[in-house]
């Protein structure tokens, strides 16, 4: 590993960046906005969770490396160790394979992720492959080789290669034994369980039973599989929000299931971490696993003023006990005159092409 991970201070910080999503060339805006956030945060770790870039704006090698090139000089500059996991739009409709661009990630000095497991699974003749599954340990000091809490990082998919059922990708059964077999070796090593926190990019489909199920209609409810949801009742943190249905792997594939059901069994990860759906957030509990959702920070996807980063803090003394909070660009941007004005920029060029959108579709319907 190029960079050990260890507690500096008291509490190990990680800043997670979900749905950069930009393309070939890095947005003014986005550059300022990451600056702005790790300095905010002054984290241990800047944790990258999937749509790094979009595949589908980079279809050559040549646009795919302008693009991860962009984003992590921007990153790197900031003097942090940086991991990252794939989404299902990093390697959509681009030349540039997901094994490709793990490699150029590792040409960083900063970049402390790795190809790790593959993995991959056939249905009628359709291959999805997941690359880049990892772990990070955080070690209780410089020099000493106590192991404090790890953090598993997962390639989540792409689409589903049982194109019968369809819906997003999930962690295959190479995933799923390799955490098990690491996770049992680790809590033999240290005589006890090791506390950890999973990162990957789309959630897994038990986030539906963890929320809340109404009635159709329900104000404010959103609508997923002939059913309806609202985060549940009592959560205590601040940002809280679900404004579009989340988009896992098909609840109705068992496969899909059983990442989470490992966790759950083996007891030793107490949160798993994701992005994917750009304008949720929430921390949701579910069988001793809290399941949250990220905000986008994406300004080239749909957003809204609520895009920002999740800042995550695991306290040495205990480090099961994490801690978390969300902060927004507008917040980050608030004594930031030039981050204002490219705010302000951002939200007038969304209003024309929203426009532009709706001219297009009442044209359409005259024809």
């Amino acid at each position: 590993m190029k960079h050990r991970l260890f507690f500096k201070k008291d509490t190990f910080t990680i800043l997670q960046a979900a749905d950069v999503q930009d393309n070939a060339i890095l947005s003014l805006a986005m550059r300022r906005l990451l600056k702005r956030a790790v300095a905010f945060a002054d984290p241990d770790l800047i944790m990258l969770t999937g749509d790094n870039i979009s595949g589908y704006a980079c279809r050559t090698r040549a646009l795919t490396r302008c693009a991860i090139r962009g984003l992590m000089k921007t990153l790197s500059k900031c003097g942090r160790p940086i991991a990252a996991v794939f989404g299902n739009h990093d390697d959509e409709d681009t030349v540039f394979t997901k094994d490709e661009q793990m490699a150029l990630y590792e040409t960083y000095t900063s970049f402390v992720g790795c190809a790790g497991v593959r993995a991959e699974m056939t249905v009628n003749g359709n291959t999805r492959k997941n690359v880049g599954t990892y772990d990070l340990p955080l070690y209780e000091s410089e020099t000493s080789d106590r192991v404090l809490a790890e953090l598993w990082c997962f390639d989540s998919g792409t689409y589903n290669p049982d194109e019968s059922i369809g819906g997003y990708g999930l962690v295959f059964r190479e995933q799923i034994d390799w955490y098990r077999e690491k996770s049992e070796a680790l809590e033999r090593q240290e005589g006890k369980k090791v506390p950890g926190y999973a990162f990957q990019h789309i959630a897994p489909p038990q986030v539906f039973d963890a929320l809340r199920e109404v009635k159709r209609g329900t104000p404010g409810a959103v609508n997923a599989y002939d059913k309806a949801y609202l985060l549940p009742a009592g959560l205590t943190e601040p940002l809280q929000r679900l404004r579009e249905s989340p988009c896992p792997p098909n609840p109705k594939d068992p496969l899909g299931h059983r990442q989470l059901d490992a966790f759950i069994e083996r007891g030793d990860v107490k949160a798993v971490f994701f992005g994917h759906d750009h304008i949720n957030s929430f921390v949701v509990p579910y069988k001793g696993v809290d399941l949250v959702s990220s905000p986008g920070c994406t300004f080239s996807s749909y957003n809204d003023d609520m895009r920002g980063f999740r800042i995550i803090r695991i306290p040495k003394s205990a480090p099961e006990n994490w801690e978390t909070e969300t902060v927004t660009a507008v917040s980050l941007f608030q004594n930031d005159p030039v981050g204002r004005a490219l705010l302000a920029v951002h939200r007038l060029m969304k209003k024309i092409e929203y426009g532009f959108d709706d001219l297009k579709r009442k044209l359409k319907k005259r024809k």
